[in-house]
């Protein structure tokens, strides 16, 4: 069967067309991601209905819930990230993340407590995310916030993101000020970065979580599954869930 070593359930934003291909480019024997998406792009929406599809995940067996919108969990701070996450445990129960707080362990078990911050957010919603780091014990030394533009006449939210090609978030953090910093924090389940993480890693000296990058790390740890991904850093080099 797929998943014979572990399934993981992903609730994903409608615009989303990054995540699941960057998960499986990792090519894990065994380890299958199933995604139920969402249908709004109201972002005061979105976490309910994240909540109410959740219990679709108990009926299709998989072993662990990403609610994998790291915007939409931040946006309400810490108590209402920490609700998306319980209701989606109660809901299905299974274990869940959620995607902002899956970076957040991951900075925590790198000991990364000052970080450069790169997003593609507006500075409004970038300051909140770097109030919600700082509530979880992690300072933001930088940061930049860039919404990417899409055509004109173009109307989907983050769809610009999407388009992305991995070398924009490589430039964008060799443009970041790493002097305080202990590594830099990607945030963003659409934009792309699987590609550059270790080769950012090797040119600026630090460690380097990203988004896609925290998740997988978390779902790996509750499926059990060990994994080594040098490609993807130090956060999954010779990773060990013993």
């Amino acid at each position: 069967m797929y998943g014979w070593r572990g399934r993981v359930g992903l609730i994903l934003p409608v615009d989303n067309a990054v995540m699941e291909p960057e998960l499986y480019s990792c090519g894990l024997d065994g380890v299958s991601f199933h995604g139920a998406r969402l249908t709004t792009e109201v972002r005061e929406e979105m976490p309910r209905q994240g909540i109410d599809v959740a219990p679709v995940f108990s009926t299709l067996g998989v072993d662990a819930i990403v609610y994998a919108c790291a915007e939409t969990s931040f946006l309400g701070g810490v108590d209402q990230n920490r609700a998306i996450i319980d209701e989606i445990e109660k809901g299905s129960g299974l274990p869940a993340v959620s995607a902002t707080w899956a970076m957040v362990l991951a900075l925590q078990h790198m000991q990364m407590t000052r970080v450069a911050l790169l997003t593609p957010y507006t500075d409004e919603r970038g300051a909140v995310m770097e109030d919600f780091l700082r509530r979880n014990g992690i300072a933001v030394t930088s940061s930049r916030h860039h919404v990417f533009e899409g055509p004109r006449g173009e109307s989907r939210q983050w769809y610009a993101t999407n388009l992305q090609s991995p070398d924009v978030a490589y430039r964008m953090c060799r443009e970041l000020d790493l002097s305080d910093a202990d590594g830099v924090l990607i945030s963003a389940t659409n934009f792309r970065t699987f590609e550059i993480i270790d080769a950012l890693e090797r040119d600026i000296g630090r460690p380097v979580i990203a988004c896609n990058q925290a998740i997988l790390w978390w779902a790996l740890r509750q499926l059990r599954v060990n994994a080594d991904l040098p490609r993807l850093g130090a956060l999954l080099r010779q990773s060990d869930v013993r």
